[in-house]
């Protein structure tokens, strides 16, 4: 722990920690770069999802998972790096609060459930047959619910 500790303290007294706090502009923009990314990975994630758990026919599955999928990736990137930045900015703080840990948890479940799904068969026949079966929904329901978890606690840790 206490390793874990100078690693974050070294963080915090480095030159892009301090820059990133000591900025007026700096801090402000990594934080809408990191919320446009937010909106990228999540909007197409919800709506790809919900169309999965309709379980109606249009829009074609396959049409929308060629749309959506890469601007969620390119999404996450530039979440990731913003994110990145910002907890650069203040590594004591973002490391040991709870609500971040659990935060992280979710990504990574997420995260976790997009591998299983998009390696699994049962993706490959949902899309080429636009009908998804019971696991697939199942899987977009807990996307659902593990991004939006992680979308609540990040909002939250804002607030704190």
């Amino acid at each position: 722990m206490s390793s874990l500790l100078e690693i974050f303290e070294g963080l915090d007294s480095s030159a892009l920690s301090v820059s990133l706090r000591a900025s007026e502009w700096l801090y402000p923009l990594v934080n809408a770069l990191h919320i446009v990314g937010i909106a990228l990975l999540i909007g197409p994630i919800l709506i790809l999802d919900w169309r999965v758990l309709r379980r109606r026919g249009s829009p074609v599955l396959s049409v929308l998972a060629s749309l959506l999928l890469p601007v969620a990736r390119g999404g996450f990137v530039l979440a990731l790096m913003a994110g990145s930045l910002l907890f650069m900015a203040r590594p004591l703080d973002y490391a040991f609060n709870t609500l971040f840990q659990i935060k992280l948890g979710f990504i990574v479940l997420a995260l976790l459930n997009i591998a299983l799904l998009h390696h699994s068969k049962a993706w490959d026949l949902a899309v080429a047959h636009n009908d998804p079966h019971w696991r697939v929904r199942l899987a977009c329901g807990f996307s659902l619910l593990f991004w939006l978890m992680a979308l609540g606690l990040g909002r939250l840790i804002g607030y704190r």
